[in-house]
């Protein structure tokens, strides 16, 4: 069965009557993983940065979270965003503020929207119209002379990629900066409401989510802190996050039951990962999530006899 967004329909809600409280999940594009080694020739694809800040979905009039909690944000700042159409995109607070964007963009009329941007990428509502119209309609609004130009929304820039190596060379740039990662569009590909391949996310390492079940008393200069999280992932296999904790989350770490965003760049051989690092509380999570990893890049994988 066909999503409204795969049929045009994706329309500015014009209904008043829906309140910010209700939950009705967006059906929001979603992208497959773009494997470094042996993903699809990227050539021709669009390329931006993969932000490090929350999915959000605006209907005309409201802000959502990609699983339909509602965001809050102060009047001007929606008064800044047109009321005729969708918009999809990121809450951003800059690079490596993820914990600060979601502690900011979950609190009701926090002052601190002030530091937040709407980094927007697509426009649901114009969805069968191909990629590279959609940018012109948001450049149209939101560009330097759009309709709507503001410096609380700006749209992502796309780069066509070259090649695999041009691909691997912006993805170096963006994590020097302390970016996360890269993302392929398509050309000419519509707006579906659903995971899809024409759209790819491309990283060095991997995120996942795990709940919190215990603590680890500190040691040296943690001691009377918390040195670890106990945690447990999605299949069950325990394990450690002490990385990437700051001194306040160690003096008031989660709580046990809480669902956290860790980060790694491989598994051991008992399939946990190795020296994974804590990014924050997971916004918008109620259960632990592992990360898919390729099976050639699990530990004890053999090499293809034609490794392309």
């Amino acid at each position: 069965m066909a999503t409204a967004a795969e049929n045009g329909s994706y329309d500015a809600i014009s209904d008043d009557s829906r309140p910010p409280s209700s939950k009705i999940a967006p059906e929001l594009l979603l992208a497959n993983k773009w494997d470094i080694e042996k993903g699809p020739d990227p050539t021709g694809w669009l390329i931006s940065e993969k932000l490090d800040g929350v999915r959000t979905f605006y209907d005309g009039k409201h802000m959502y979270s990609r699983h339909g909690n509602p965001f809050t944000p102060p009047k001007w700042f929606l008064d800044k965003l047109p009321r005729d159409v969708t918009l999809d995109g990121e809450l951003f607070g800059g690079r490596g503020k993820f914990q600060d964007t979601i502690s900011i963009v979950k609190t009701m009329n926090s002052p601190h929207w002030s530091g937040i941007t709407f980094q927007v990428f697509d426009i649901p509502s114009k969805g069968n119209e191909p990629f590279e119209t959609r940018i012109k309609h948001l450049e149209r609004l939101f560009g330097e002379k759009g309709t709507h130009a503001s410096d609380k929304v700006e749209v992502v820039e796309h780069i066509a990629a070259k090649s695999r190596e041009h691909v691997l060379e912006e993805l170096k740039k963006v994590e020097t900066l302390g970016g996360e990662g890269l993302m392929l569009r398509k050309p000419g590909s519509r707006y579906e409401g659903r995971r899809s391949a024409t759209l790819l996310k491309v990283k060095t390492f991997y995120d996942a989510e795990a709940i919190v079940t215990g603590h680890n008393e500190g040691h040296g200069r943690n001691v009377g802190v918390c040195g670890a999280l106990l945690c447990k992932m999605e299949s069950g296999k325990a394990f450690k996050v002490g990385s990437g904790l700051n001194d306040k989350q160690r003096k008031n770490p989660p709580k046990v039951g809480t669902i956290i965003t860790y980060r790694f760049q491989e598994l051991t051989r008992d399939g946990v990962p190795r020296f994974p690092t804590f990014v924050g509380e997971a916004a918008d999570k109620d259960a632990p999530k592992d990360a898919e990893v390729p099976e050639h890049r699990k530990p004890g994988a053999k090499p293809a006899a034609d490794d392309e």
